[in-house]
C-alpha cells in the first residue's frame, strides 16, 4: 500500500473570519449592476423615444436645431439632447462599471459615494416620483449599506 500525500496548505481556501464580510461584495455589485442597467437603458431608450425629433436634428443638422438659447420653435430639439446624450446615462453607466471594478478588485466603495448616489437619487425622486430615479437611490443606499454594514470597521482597519 502506498502512503496518502496530503494536500498542501497552499491550496486550501480560506474561510472568512465573519461570514457577513460576505455580504459587502453582494450589495456593492447589485449597487453597480442596477447603476450600469439604469446607465445603459437611459442611453438606449431615451433617443428612440425620441426618433422623430433626432431624425429632423440629423436632416437639418445639430448646429442649426440643437442651442442653449431655448425657444419653443427649438424646445423639442433641446428637450432630445437633453434627455439623450447629454443625460445622465452615461456618466451614471460609467459610475455602475467603477462599482463593479472595485467589487472585483475586492476593495470597498467609499461610503461617501453612496450618500451622494442617495442624496441626488433622493432629489430626482422628490422632483418626480414617477420616474426612474428611484433607481439611484437604490444604488445610494445599497453602497452606504455596503461600506457601514456588518464588518466594515474590520476591513477599514485591513486596509489601513
Amino acid at each position: 500500500m502506498g502512503a496518502v500525500m496530503a494536500l498542501p496548505r497552499t491550496t486550501r481556501t480560506a474561510r472568512p473570519s465573519n461570514p457577513n464580510n460576505l455580504t459587502r461584495p453582494k450589495l456593492t455589485r447589485t449597487a453597480g449592476w442596477i447603476a450600469v442597467a439604469f446607465g445603459a437603458i437611459h442611453i438606449v431608450v431615451a433617443p428612440l423615444d425620441k426618433r422623430d425629433v433626432w431624425s429632423d436634428i440629423f436632416e437639418q443638422g445639430p448646429w442649426q436645431t440643437i442651442s442653449l438659447d431655448v425657444t419653443p420653435e427649438n424646445l423639442a430639439y433641446s428637450e432630445a439632447f437633453w434627455v439623450g446624450p447629454a443625460s445622465c446615462g452615461v456618466p451614471v453607466l460609467l459610475f455602475g462599471a467603477f462599482v463593479l471594478w472595485t467589487a472585483k478588485q475586492g476593495a470597498r466603495v467609499p461610503a461617501a459615494f453612496g450618500w451622494t448616489m442617495t442624496a441626488w437619487g433622493a432629489v430626482l425622486a422628490a422632483l418626480l416620483p414617477t420616474s426612474p430615479a428611484w433607481a439611484l437611490l437604490a444604488v445610494g443606499v445599497l453602497l452606504v449599506l455596503a461600506a457601514r454594514g456588518p464588518g466594515a470597521a474590520e476591513a477599514e482597519t485591513a486596509e489601513s
